[in-house]
């Protein structure tokens, strides 16, 4: 094997261990979901919509079964995070400098806690909220009955772009730090991107519902307008590291 290629087959074997690893953690963390937390989240999960008086119903033999396999199983990506976070780092982590790396962390572990944040955010306010306006009020009259599939999946679509949206502001603060957007120009072209996190909230909310797109445009708006604090503050700090140095 040449000294050219053996890099290149180093980090393939080293990226095998990292993806085996990770998989193994995610079937362990799915099979205690299923096994010892199964009933716990499923409450979770169904908790907004009984709150409302509306009960979940199956339409398949085995869509009860595979639905609750699929909630443990994202349950078992979350019980497995750490673990597949920490291989992802041992694995990218040595490419970096040591300045990179500094900035890494800090921004990593923020990301983390505002994509939980988000989650959380999106369970608490939103979704009771949302599924009222949507079985209720503007039901039409109509008698609502849920499978349990499509309600899972409602869910799940429904909470991942609070957690995505929420690291708007890690974002900004890489892209400022990096010198490529300054707070004057977030604030020049605020009109555009509100306009651009409208489009966004259409494609990412579970269906053409315009009340759950705006319920995921207003969040984005806000930290938005806090990103374009996090820039200000964050570029004043640079151009006196700037003026000191000269």
């Amino acid at each position: 094997m040449s000294e050219k290629t053996a890099p290149l087959t180093e980090h393939l074997e080293e990226l095998r261990k990292v993806l085996i690893k990770s998989f193994i953690a995610i079937l362990v963390g799915t099979v205690v979901s299923y096994g010892f937390l199964l009933d716990r989240i499923m409450e979770i999960v169904v908790g907004p919509l009984k709150k409302l008086g509306q009960e979940l119903v199956f339409l398949g033999v085995t869509e009860g079964f595979f639905t609750q396999l699929k909630v443990a199983f994202f349950a078992g990506i979350i019980l497995a995070s750490p673990i597949v976070i920490w291989q992802i780092l041992s694995f990218i982590l040595p490419a970096l400098y040591s300045h990179e790396k500094k900035m890494f962390f800090p921004l990593f572990f923020f990301g983390i806690v505002l994509f939980a944040g988000g989650i959380v955010f999106g369970y608490i306010f939103v979704l009771g909220l949302g599924l009222r306006i949507l079985l209720i009020n503007f039901s039409g009259g109509l008698t609502p009955m849920i499978s349990v599939s499509k309600y899972v999946s409602f869910v799940i679509s429904f909470l991942l772009p609070f957690g995505i949206v929420f690291e708007i502001p890690i974002i900004t603060y890489f892209l400022t730090k990096m010198g490529f957007v300054t707070p004057q120009y977030l604030r020049k072209n605020r009109r555009y991107v509100i306009l651009i996190m409208f489009v966004i909230a259409a494609v990412l909310s579970p269906g053409p519902d315009v009340i759950a797109q705006l319920f995921l445009a207003l969040p984005m708006i806000v930290l938005y307008e806090f990103s374009i604090i996090i820039s200000a503050i964050l570029y004043r700090k640079k151009q006196k590291a700037e003026m000191e140095e000269k």
